[in-house]
C-alpha cells in the first residue's frame, strides 16, 4: 500500500508512479484526518509506502498527527519518499521514523525528490527541468525499492511532547507561521464556486455570500491558492503575493478530488 498526501498533485504523481512500478495500490491520507479512522487503521503489507511533500524541512503537521495514531506491522519494509522545491527533506525522514517508531514501526528508506514547489517560487524553466527529471529520479527510486534498499536507520528517538504542534505551519512556532497560514487574501474574482471549499482537507474554507473565507485551521497544502480557476486565492505576503499557480501537468482538480468523491460514496453504502 502506497499511502500519499498532496497539495498540488506533485505526490499523488509520484505515489501513483511508484505503486503503479510495484503493484501497489494508492490511499489518500487525507482520508484517516479523522482521529477515530486513523486509529482503527491497522496496515499489514509486505511493503508500506508513504509520498508526502517536505515542508520547512519537515513532514507536514497534518500527517504528524495521522501518522502517530497510525498501526502498522513492525516486519514490513516501510519507506518514505519526500518531494520538494530544492530536492532536500530536511529534518524530514527523523520526524517520519520517530512517528511511526511511536507505533512499534520501523522506517527502512528514504528518498528525495525535486519538484516545482507550492510555496517558494521557481522559474518556469527550472520548473521544466524538475518535471523532465523527475520520472527518471523515481524510477531509480523504483529500482531501489524493488531490490529492498536499506538506506535509513532510526536512533531509537520517539515522537516527542509537541511533536504535532510544535510544527512550523502548524501555528505555535515563534514566528507564527510567518503569516503564511492566515494572511490569505481573496479577491473580487472569487464567484463562490466551491472548489477550494471542497479540496481544503481540514475543512478550513467556507463559502459564504458566494465568496471563500478562510479560517485558521490551514494544512499548508495551498489548493485554493493553486487550483482556484480564477486564481482569486492569493498570500500577501511580499515574497509570495504574485507568485503564479502551479500544479503538476499530469494530475487534475477532478484527480485530488476523487478520492474523497469515493470514500463518501463508499460511507453512504
Amino acid at each position: 500500500m502506497i499511502y500519499y498526501f498532496s497539495g498540488t498533485g506533485n505526490s499523488q504523481w509520484i505515489a501513483e508512479r511508484i505503486a503503479a512500478g510495484l503493484g501497489e495500490e494508492t490511499t489518500n491520507l487525507q482520508y484517516l484526518t479523522d482521529e477515530k479512522t486513523a486509529l482503527e487503521t491497522t496496515v499489514s503489507a509486505p511493503v508500506i509506502g508513504f509520498v508526502m511533500p517536505t515542508y520547512m524541512g519537515d513532514i507536514p503537521w497534518l500527517v504528524k498527527r495521522i501518522l502517530l495514531h497510525f498501526h502498522m506491522d513492525p516486519s514490513s519494509y516501510i519507506f518514505l519518499v519526500m518531494d520538494s522545491n530544492n530536492g532536500e527533506s530536511g529534518n524530514a525522514f527523523r520526524s517520519f521514523a520517530q512517528a511511526i517508531h511511536h507505533a512499534g514501526a520501523e522506517m527502512k528508506a528514504g528518498f528525495n525528490v525535486q519538484m516545482p514547489g507550492n510555496c517558494l517560487k521557481s522559474s518556469e524553466e527550472e520548473n521544466r527541468k524538475r518535471l523532465a527529471k523527475a520520472p527518471q529520479t523515481v524510477d531509480e527510486i523504483l529500482r531501489q525499492l524493488k531490490d529492498r534498499t536499506v538506506n535509513y536507520h532510526h536512533d531509537g528517538s520517539d515522537a516527542p511532547d509537541g511533536f504535532v504542534e510544535n510544527s512550523y505551519f502548524y501555528g505555535k512556532h515563534s514566528l507564527k507561521r510567518l503569516t503564511l497560514m492566515t494572511n490569505f487574501v481573496v479577491t473580487d474574482e472569487c464567484n463562490g464556486c466551491g472548489l477550494c471549499a471542497k479540496m481544503c482537507p481540514v475543512g478550513n474554507i467556507r463559502i459564504i455570500h458566494e465568496k471563500a473565507v478562510h479560517g485558521g485551521n490551514c494544512a499548508a497544502c495551498y489548493r485554493c491558492l493553486h487550483w482556484c480557476p480564477k486564481n482569486a486565492t492569493l498570500l500577501n505576503v511580499p515574497t509570495l503575493k504574485h507568485r503564479k499557480q502551479y500544479h503538476h501537468p499530469e494530475i487534475t482538480a477532478k484527480d485530488i478530488l476523487n478520492a474523497g468523491a469515493e470514500k463518501s460514496s463508499q460511507e453512504e453504502n
